[in-house]
């Protein structure tokens, strides 16, 4: 009887410890899920002929050729990589760059510009005679791309350089 009576404090000390061991983790509030942010959308999905009259919304992963009808003095955007920061890309028409989120690159014939700001983002308007591309959005190497333009043209005449005239010489 002895060795039932010895088996049997043994078999209760590991109940009880098994229950202590419950109850210093019911205190303790589960752990939260994890939880994964929404997925990326754009207006035209991965729809690059959409961009061809210069307004779209895309989502970009990797090179890809964007084709354009003359907004901005361009026939086209080839976007290179897109980087922790933004896209790498090329114009048409030559240039090569790279747009983080939160800036704007502007084109139009004859020149390009660009603005950046801190903070969230603002939708640029379409002004005629430019092309304005923007990063809207960039997660886990993907980028929402935004292209707004107005109507195929010379841009405002604020943007038109200005050439001084040349002094004549007279001998």
């Amino acid at each position: 009887m002895r060795r039932v009576v010895g088996f049997v404090p043994v078999v209760l000390f590991l109940s009880l410890s098994a229950c202590t061991g419950e109850e210093r983790t019911a205190g303790h509030p589960p752990p939260a899920p994890s939880v994964s942010p929404p997925a990326l959308l754009a207006a035209d999905g991965r729809d690059y002929a959409a961009c061809s009259d210069g307004t779209c919304e895309v989502l970009v992963s990797g090179p890809v050729d964007i084709p354009l009808t003359g907004q901005g003095g361009l026939t086209g955007i080839s976007v290179a990589a897109v980087t922790a920061d933004g896209i790498d890309f090329t114009t048409g028409g030559g240039g090569t760059g790279s747009l983080t989120r939160g800036c704007v690159s502007t084109f139009y014939e004859n020149g390009s510009g660009s603005r950046c700001s801190s903070g969230e983002p603002e939708k640029p308007q379409p002004v005629d005679g430019v092309l304005a591309m923007q990063v809207a959005e960039l997660r886990d190497g993907t980028a929402v791309l935004r292209l707004v333009s107005g109507k195929v043209g010379p841009p405002p005449s604020s943007l038109v350089p200005r050439i001084p005239a040349m002094p004549t010489w007279h001998p």
